[in-house]
């Protein structure tokens, strides 16, 4: 962050954020218009509205029971319940999120739903793995996620990636009528059509992930706020980064080192860069010591 304090880093994720949303707006809505001018423009912004209010909690509850979560009851998990209790308090939420289990080796964890029905879900790897210090901050920034609205912008990213993609695959139907018009007929193809509908779905998919990345940084920065304990994260992110999909021969020779998809194609930041940013506003941030037991005293 090159001694940026963390109100500068804020105000510059959110004003990326806006950029790349704006940027998928003006996408969905050039493809409207170029089908259909100004109706089209209207009707994709119509049918985005109406998938927005009928989707989100049909595909929360869905995704709950694909993967079987399992609700936690605080009786069975009263420093868990202690912890999201300080962490919802220090973060102005009104409602304590609703902690799910799923019984999965894989250090994880997310959050799913809006508002006041949001649910944190914890897998089993990240409980057995990770101490209450790396629990506190990973539940400090699935916490930050749902202060910041961070599920209704990606839901909204979502929605006009997925509509961009229905409405461009009108580009493949027109290329089907276009070239053979083309070869055997003198008519005129417009080529910048068929290339922006061809393209799009592309464009609005990277646009959906570096927001998705944003939103994941910018998320560390909220939790560090919450906690006053960036190195807790830290801990917990090298913890995931250390096991997360590497066999025993992988972690003991070539620790570190798999072989990982381009920056651009992933929904979240490399853990390594998130760690090196995080140590850096553990440098320029007061810390708060961390008593050993549960909380963080703020």
């Amino acid at each position: 962050m090159n001694k940026l304090s963390l109100r500068q880093y804020e105000v510059r994720n959110h004003l990326r954020s806006i950029f790349l949303l704006a940027g998928m707006v003006v996408l969905l809505s050039l493809i409207g218009w170029l089908l259909a001018g100004v109706s089209g423009m209207v009707g994709s912004l119509l049918v985005g509205i109406f998938v927005f209010i009928s989707a989100p909690r049909f595909t929360s509850q869905l995704i709950l029971r694909l993967i079987r979560a399992e609700f936690i009851r605080p009786e069975d998990a009263p420093r868990l319940y202690e912890v999201i209790s300080m962490l919802s308090e220090r973060a102005e939420i009104k409602k304590i999120p609703i902690l799910y289990y799923v019984p999965s080796s894989v250090i994880n964890a997310f959050t799913t739903m809006l508002n006041e029905n949001a649910v944190i879900v914890l897998s089993d790897g990240m409980l057995r793995q990770l101490n209450i210090r790396e629990v506190t901050g990973v539940l400090a920034h699935e916490i930050s996620h749902i202060s910041s609205n961070d599920l209704f912008v990606m839901l909204v990213a979502d929605i006009m990636s997925r509509l961009t993609s229905v409405m461009s695959f009108t580009g493949y139907v027109l290329i089907l009528i276009y070239i053979p018009q083309f070869i055997f007929m003198d008519i005129r193809v417009p080529w910048m059509l068929l290339i922006v509908l061809i393209m799009a779905p592309t464009f609005s998919l990277l646009m959906q992930l570096a927001l998705s990345r944003v939103h994941e940084f910018n998320a560390d920065i909220e939790a560090v706020k919450l906690t006053g304990d960036p190195l807790g994260l830290v801990s917990a992110l090298e913890k995931i980064e250390y096991y997360q999909g590497a066999g025993w021969v992988e972690r003991v020779f070539i620790p570190y080192r798999r072989m990982r998809e381009p920056i651009l194609f992933r929904s979240h930041p490399l853990i390594v860069e998130r760690v090196k940013r995080l140590k850096e506003l553990a440098s320029q941030v007061q810390l708060t010591e961390y008593n050993g037991r549960l909380l963080l005293k703020k």
